[in-house]
């Protein structure tokens, strides 16, 4: 069987501050007029009919998660009592993956990644279950390139290469973490090289082979805990243990970049990874002098302007390449390419007790 996990526990504090604790960016409608967790939801529906789908959250927003999808069938929410990065989400569902179904293909899905059309979407995840089913690789999502992106990751394929669901698969050869504007360009031309789009799939008793040859600590911990049953009373006190001990590292540290046998399928969807500001300079036409505006906004002698407003007027007057945003009681001024580092104007307001309302 294919179980999709989705894992929406980030904080999205690289959109702040319409992204915030309380409300993140996979809660927000970024993209559609649904949130964008609604709208991985709804592409899974389409991929498969009926299938069961588990949300991986923070423990923070289970109660906003819940309230969003209601009564909705076939979604699981399971809150981590803390954050200990992806491998620790990952290692979970594939503990409660392998309790019912121990030869299960796994497909892992983010809740703020931008993906259209609905058919090509399953077209990928056909594919990747596929070669997951196999059970000797794990595989990723690599997206070709139409620019030298420095913010995101790629992935170098060897040219081991067959056709899979009509779709192009290939051996990776490595990863390799943001690269400059330079190596970015050679990187496209190459042809060799496709972004990392942090989608995964796996039959879960292989996963679980690489858990325990590359990360034996998370692998222990889990299997420690003996049997995870959602439904069971001891569940959450059981979580808690794990996560108190359990370290702290990505999926892609942990397991991808040290994995013995790793597989990428080229999906033909469009992808966005709504991972920041910039993002919205993807997704909104700019107007004859470059500005794009999301809400009431005003420009004059302006130039390539980004500006968002969920609750008042935002004017920009004379100004150029400045990202604007007024929401939740905090106006936003920056250089646009200032918006990369955004996450340490988080961290100063973190530091100060009486701007707690406004992260």
């Amino acid at each position: 069987m294919i179980h999709p996990i989705v894992m929406a526990g980030g904080k999205g504090e690289r959109f702040w501050p319409y992204s915030n604790s309380e409300h993140p960016k996979q809660l927000l409608p970024l993209v559609t007029g649904k949130t964008m967790l609604e709208d991985t939801l709804d592409n899974l529906r389409k991929f498969k009919k009926g299938v069961k789908v588990r949300l991986v959250i923070g423990k923070n927003l289970e109660k906003p998660v819940k309230k969003l999808l209601g009564k909705k069938p076939g979604v699981e929410v399971v809150a981590e009592p803390m954050g200990r990065n992806t491998a620790a989400a990952v290692a979970l569902a594939c503990r409660l993956i392998q309790r019912e179904d121990p030869q299960g293909v796994m497909l892992v899905l983010t809740a703020d990644h931008a993906i259209a059309p609905p058919e090509k979407f399953a077209q990928a995840m056909r594919a990747a279950s596929a070669v997951a089913q196999e059970g000797n690789s794990l595989v990723t999502f690599g997206i070709r390139p139409d620019r030298p992106e420095v913010g995101f990751g790629y992935i170098e394929t060897d040219g081991d290469g067959r056709k899979v669901e009509g779709l192009d698969s290939f051996a990776v050869k490595r990863f390799v973490e943001k690269p400059d504007r330079a190596t970015a360009q050679a990187y496209v031309e190459s042809g060799r090289f496709f972004w990392n789009s942090g989608m995964f799939a796996w039959r879960v008793d292989y996963l679980w082979e690489q858990f325990r040859k590359h990360q034996p600590e998370i692998a222990r911990v889990f299997e420690a805990a003996g049997d995870l049953n959602p439904k069971s009373p001891s569940f959450a006190k059981k979580l808690q243990k794990i996560y108190k001990t359990v370290p702290e590292i990505s999926i892609d540290n942990g397991i991808m970049e040290k994995a013995d046998r790793i597989r990428v399928v080229i999906p033909q969807f469009s992808w966005d990874d709504i991972g920041s500001w910039s993002a919205l300079d993807r997704l909104h036409k700019p107007d004859a002098q470059g500005n794009r505006a999301v809400g009431q906004c005003l420009a004059l002698e302006a130039s390539d302007n980004t500006l968002f407003s969920e609750n008042g007027l935002v004017a920009a007057f004379g100004v150029s390449n400045l990202l604007i945003v007024q929401t939740g009681g905090v106006t936003l001024v920056l250089p646009k390419d200032m918006a990369p580092r955004l996450k340490e104007m988080v961290k100063l307001a973190q530091k100060n007790a009486k701007l707690k309302k406004f992260l």
